[in-house]
């Protein structure tokens, strides 16, 4: 699975199949997760919401129809929240208790909890599917999607309308300080971006609890997502140390002096090259 998450992430952006690479993030931990399974699950989801819809419009809402009218997108668009949002009653995990399975796409559409990205990446695969012009957006510390004509969508909470105003407080609710809103901050996150955010958001969530085996494998993938990164591969280089496989921690940490022999912080790393040299294996 790793083997596949580097080739799907090797491919041009807009081919990126972000639903695999999500399987591939929970096989990690989790082997028996199955692209497959999750494809199926996807696939249900957006034939349940066609289901939901006036019969005129279910063969528009499909990801190969052809022109659809703003009214149209409104009301396919009002479908997915329904099926999402008050059929399977999907919501956002509190923000003081997010665990990994907040962040899963299974897990998520299983216990009907998740972080706003996990519910951003499931409204997008399954409006893709119906094809909805939908993109997810990294807000500071909160990701929202834009949608047809503009629209902003908040599907931490049950697909709510945003204004700018609303953007900007909910990055303040997020990070606990004011952050003025910019139009810039409305930019299309790439799905290079978005799979850096799950990933960095899950290393978090493991580094909090102390579990330092499955925080490693997240910077595995982000190390084969971003290799040329020399702050991930020092990151990981600690985490081996942390897991005991001081020799590893030892070669990567030397390679991250070697290519940033200025590093500002080059006297911590020294130190801690000093303490796994002492027990390399």
């Amino acid at each position: 699975m790793r083997a596949r998450f580097a080739e799907l992430v090797a491919m041009p952006d807009p081919l990126i199949d972000l639903a695999a690479v999500c399987a591939c993030i929970a096989a990690e931990t989790d082997p028996a997760s199955s692209p497959r399974a999750l494809h199926d699950e996807l696939d249900m989801l957006a034939e349940r919401v066609r289901s939901v819809l006036p019969p005129g419009l279910r063969d528009a809402a499909h990801r190969e129809a052809g022109i659809r009218t703003p009214a149209a997108l409104d009301v396919i668009l009002d479908g997915l929240h329904h099926v999402l949002y008050d059929d399977l009653a999907l919501r956002g995990a509190p923000r003081d208790a997010w665990e990994p399975r907040h962040t899963y796409l299974a897990e998520v559409v299983r216990f009907r909890r998740g972080l706003p990205i996990a519910l951003g990446v499931l409204e997008l695969e399954v409006g893709w599917r119906l094809g909805l012009p939908l993109y997810g957006i990294g807000l500071p510390g909160h990701f929202i999607l834009g949608g047809p004509d503009g629209r902003l969508i908040d599907p931490y909470d049950r697909g709510r309308s945003l204004s700018p105003d609303d953007c900007e407080r909910l990055m303040e609710e997020a990070l606990g300080h004011a952050v003025p809103f910019r139009r810039s901050m409305l930019r299309p996150a790439s799905r290079h971006e978005i799979i850096a955010r799950i990933l960095g958001n899950l290393r978090g969530i493991y580094l909090a609890r102390r579990e330092w085996a499955p925080a490693l494998a997240m910077l595995e993938l982000l190390v084969i997502l971003d290799p040329a990164d020399p702050a991930l591969r020092r990151d990981r280089a600690l985490l081996y140390g942390r897991c005991g496989r001081f020799t590893d921690a030892v070669r990567g940490l030397d390679r991250y002096l070697a290519e940033l022999p200025e590093a500002p912080d080059r006297d911590e790393v020294r130190i801690a090259r000093s303490i796994f040299g002492g027990r390399r294996n």
